[in-house]
């Protein structure tokens, strides 16, 4: 009753007038490197060409990031100090005017790469425009490095984000500045999943409905219902970028307590390696993908994955299934009342498209306020850049 209690008096507080900054705080725990930077220099972190016609179009305005610390719970339910990374404009505007931009990265592997550790995510480009870019590293980097990364874990990810967005605020009332309700998300692949996470979740959780107004989600190449994704992978012996398999099973294993027999999932050289090349997050998942030499998952998985009626497989898929947000076509337990955009690539060889056809299909059934923008002839990656150009182009209309 308590936590509820503060919780509220936080939301009256970061929502009011009052100039005077703000002291004392719930979710906000420190603040860390503070950097001030230019487009080209953004550009050099991201690995981008300044030249290209994109980064021509942006305008030459200097950003503030500034890493922050903030309070929020592991998918335990237990308080867990977590990380990210927001990007302003240097400028004395008004906040309000545009909204707040959450953005939601795609799989990384190392720490390294994270927004609060590398100062810089592609979403952080909008902040030359005025947005102000909220950017979480999730669970399991930053300052929550030493935990498994729940990767795909739905609830966890929701939280993570949602209090993230409030860490934010309290930032901003503590130099006397107070920002929009209005808040656009967006994220491409990993991040594609995470955005709906995070909309499930603050639509579906009491203490967080009053807390932001959604304005609109943009969702790209997220894999949306986890049972379908894996068997397809299963049924083709292939992806991509294999890597995603053993995060999945690592992901799983932690955010729903699983207690998996390793032994029984993961196949030579990759059970004897698993610790270093993934959980020490030291390694891109490029580099993780090339470490494992295969992209059948039949090299990678130990036989008894494949057995549907072993009891380790079980609890697995049954893990799949609670994290999907879409099965057999349908949504599970919620209906999106924020405007949904789904961008899928159609060749894409590392998340299924099926899965976009599937959350579009469902979410029209359900009433809900949706659009689907194919990328046609394109795989995953190249498809990427394709998203955040289009979600540009929409926002800035």
């Amino acid at each position: 009753m308590k936590k509820l209690l503060l919780y509220c008096m936080l939301i009256v507080t970061l929502t009011t007038c009052k100039k005077a900054p703000l002291e004392e705080f719930f979710f906000l725990v420190s603040v860390g490197n503070v950097e001030v930077i230019d487009k080209y220099n953004l550009a050099a972190r991201l690995k981008q060409n300044p030249n290209s016609t994109l980064y021509k179009a942006l305008p030459n305005k200097k950003v503030k990031i500034v890493s922050i610390v903030y309070n929020t719970l592991d998918p335990k339910g237990q308080p867990i100090l977590a990380s990210g990374a927001i990007f302003y404009p240097v400028a004395d505007i008004d906040y309000e005017r545009l909204g707040t931009i959450l953005a939601l990265h795609y799989t990384y592997g190392a720490d390294y790469e994270v927004p609060s550790q590398k100062m810089a995510v592609t979403e952080g480009l909008f902040s030359l425009f005025g947005y102000i870019v909220v950017a979480p590293d999730y669970i399991g980097y930053g300052a929550s490095r030493d935990k498994v990364h729940p990767y795909y874990d739905v609830g966890s990810t929701g939280q993570a984000a949602a209090d993230m967005l409030l860490a934010a605020k309290e930032y901003f009332a503590s130099i006397s500045r107070k920002v929009a309700h209005k808040v656009t998300v967006m994220g491409y692949s990993q991040g594609g999943q995470a955005s709906l996470a995070f909309l499930k979740f603050a639509e579906t959780t009491p203490l967080y409905q009053d807390a932001f107004i959604i304005d609109q989600v943009f969702a790209g190449g997220g894999a949306y219902d986890l049972i379908k994704s894996y068997d397809t992978f299963v049924a083709k012996d292939y992806s991509s970028q294999p890597v995603t398999i053993p995060l999945l099973i690592l992901g799983m294993n932690y955010g729903d307590s699983l207690d998996l027999d390793l032994s029984q999932m993961f196949a030579e050289p990759l059970l004897s390696h698993y610790e270093d090349w993934i959980l020490s997050k030291k390694y891109t998942t490029d580099e993780v993908s090339a470490m494992m030499g295969e992209t059948k998952l039949t090299k990678i998985m130990a036989p008894q994955a494949f057995d549907t009626n072993n009891p380790n497989t079980k609890k697995f898929r049954g893990a799949l299934w609670n994290n999907s947000l879409i099965v057999y076509g349908k949504i599970k337990d919620w209906k999106p009342r924020a405007k949904v955009t789904l961008l899928h690539a159609t060749k894409d060889t590392i998340v299924p498209y099926e899965n976009t056809e599937s959350a579009y299909e469902a979410f029209l059934m359900s009433g809900c306020d949706v659009k689907k923008v194919d990328i046609p002839g394109k795989d995953h990656k190249e498809a990427g850049q394709d998203f955040y150009t289009y979600v540009m182009l929409h926002l800035l209309v």
